[in-house]
């Protein structure tokens, strides 16, 4: 076995994990409680995959084979043995093996980590691609009503990537498919051509709410003259 792999404990979840994410998590099943249980225990990590399907109730859950660790930062007990955690993406893996020696899913997996960032294109595509995510965040808030405010990109590109990554509210398996993008100009060209696509469909809405709130004026202009 390589120097560079190890075996983690597997979380197959209806979420895609990012590095730098902060993803809250409550723990009731009996099995996720021992798991989370031996990583305080022991202070290891485990991974986070998102689900593909669940077979039944007897299967084991399929998942996809790139992604997230997660470190726990913060635990509250609740007295029947449940657990509200928070957590915090740390880097991605590739699982090369499932090891099924425990009631929860364990994996032999090795880091993948996001190549590419000394690529001349990175820092044009960091700059572009950052402008157009502060843009589609404004639009998002007067289109949706939404209040989230970022005036500043991180100044590194893979942090933007991750963050852009994480804040886009697109698909999970378009989710994951940034999160399994080997190289970060890559990565960066595809949230790119993602945030252009959102971009175009919040305008429509934009333009579908102007529509209905005219209607709505004129159709009060006009009761109020009759």
């Amino acid at each position: 076995m390589s120097e560079e792999t190890q075996v983690l404990a597997l979380f197959p979840l209806n979420v895609v994990l990012f590095p730098g994410m902060k993803l809250p998590l409550h723990i009731f099943e009996p099995r996720y409680r021992l798991m989370i249980g031996r990583c305080l225990e022991q202070e290891q990590d485990f991974g986070v995959l998102m689900a593909r399907s669940t077979l039944g109730p007897e299967s084991v859950t399929t998942a996809y084979t790139v992604g997230t660790s997660a470190r726990i930062t913060h635990v509250k007990r609740l007295e029947d043995g449940r657990m509200n955690i928070m957590t915090t993406g740390v880097e991605r893996f590739r699982v090369l093996q499932l090891v099924r020696t425990e009631p929860y899913i364990v994996g032999r997996i090795e880091p993948f980590p996001l190549e590419g960032e000394e690529s001349p294109d990175v820092r044009q595509l960091a700059h572009r691609t950052g402008k157009r995510f502060v843009r589609y965040l404004r639009m998002v808030n007067e289109v949706l009503g939404s209040t989230i405010e970022l005036d500043v990109t991180p100044r590194d590109a893979r942090s933007l990537a991750y963050l852009i990554a994480t804040a886009m509210d697109i698909a999970l398996d378009e989710k994951q498919e940034l999160l399994r993008t080997p190289e970060l100009p890559a990565l960066l060209a595809k949230e790119a051509r993602f945030l252009n696509r959102e971009e175009m469909l919040l305008s429509r809405m934009r333009e579908a709410q102007e529509s209905n709130e005219g209607y709505f004026r004129a159709l009060t202009q006009y009761l109020s003259l009759n």
